[in-house]
């Protein structure tokens, strides 16, 4: 097997492993990491702030600022996870999910909007003299960079646990963190060793990493698009559906099957094919079963609609696994 393919089989087992999670559990996590992002994000910032200023380094003020709006942006999440977890009511019958996604896709337009301030302030001070940057803000770089990519492995197995993709958005936020601290680091080490023909080299970083900030919000921006715009979902999942629902005594088929995501809950739409000649009745309670069978393996489902349709006899059909 290919790495290709085995990445893409994991892949799809995470979004069917995410689905038969209990849903309160789920949320309850995804606010639980939510808040630990937001407690690390402020304590790194201020850090990073106070050495910055302390060491003339621009880029570890400008990575400071990345880490200030990491909180903002774990606080956006936090937010929209809170609002998913509301019950259904009269003007959401459907619930609140979709507030996890506009969450995820505000987090992921913010990080764009900070690349781009990264960049013209850096740009800008390119034109201030200043001194060199002091070579002891290393000191708190390192154990920044350790502790980012300790919570970015982190947020991101718990999101995919899940299937939140405002953890997962979260998690990558941390990982954007890393990236702009490797590079005040290089920027600073550049600066020290080269001396004073290369006191602008942590701006240079500093306006490097922000356009990997751009690309990468660009880049989160895609998931929570592709659900709101009601994307396809994961083909392991549908799969699972399909058999879920054909092992119910009594269904010929299934013709269709439609799945929308809103937040971690799923909104499920099929057709079953039934024996035309059974009573209006019999049909009802298969709809049933196939309904409570599906809510029974997969707790993250919030609705099945079940339609019931005819089947063809005379149709060459697929056999049954």
């Amino acid at each position: 097997m290919s790495q290709l393919a085995a990445t893409q089989k994991t892949a799809t087992s995470e979004a069917l492993e995410a689905a038969r999670q209990n849903p309160e559990a789920s949320l309850a996590t995804g606010r639980g990491s939510a808040v630990g992002a937001i407690l690390l994000n402020g304590a790194v910032g201020g850090a990073k702030l106070a050495a910055g200023l302390l060491g003339h380094s621009y880029a570890l003020v400008a990575d400071a600022a990345e880490s200030f709006t990491d909180v903002i942006s774990s606080s956006i999440s936090f937010f929209g996870l809170s609002v998913a977890a509301a019950p259904a009511d009269h003007l959401h019958p459907a619930g609140h999910g979709r507030a996890e996604t506009l969450a995820s896709a505000a987090v992921a337009l913010g990080l764009m909007a900070v690349g781009g301030l990264i960049f013209w302030h850096a740009a800008l001070s390119l034109a201030v003299p200043r001194p060199a940057p002091d070579p002891r803000t290393l000191l708190v770089l390192v154990p920044v960079i350790l502790a980012k990519e300790w919570m970015f492995h982190r947020l991101r197995a718990r999101g995919k646990a899940i299937g939140s993709v405002a953890i997962v958005t979260e998690a990558w936020h941390q990982r954007s963190d890393v990236v702009t601290s490797i590079a005040a680091l290089a920027g600073i080490l550049i600066a020290w060793i080269g001396g004073p023909r290369w006191v602008y080299a942590d701006s240079w970083a500093a306006m490097v990493a922000s356009v990997w900030l751009v690309g990468v919000g660009l880049w989160l921006l895609n998931p929570p698009l592709h659900e709101l715009m009601e994307g396809s979902v994961d083909p392991a999942l549908m799969d699972f559906l399909r058999q879920t629902s054909r092992a119910c005594p009594g269904i010929r088929g299934v013709e269709k099957i439609w799945v929308r995501k809103l937040g971690m809950r799923l909104m499920v739409d099929l057709h079953i094919e039934v024996d035309p000649r059974i009573s209006v009745q019999e049909g009802h309670r298969l709809a049933h079963e196939v309904k409570s069978k599906i809510k029974a393996e997969l707790p993250q489902v919030l609705d099945v609609m079940v339609h019931v349709e005819p089947f063809d006899f005379d149709r060459p059909h697929a056999p049954t696994p």
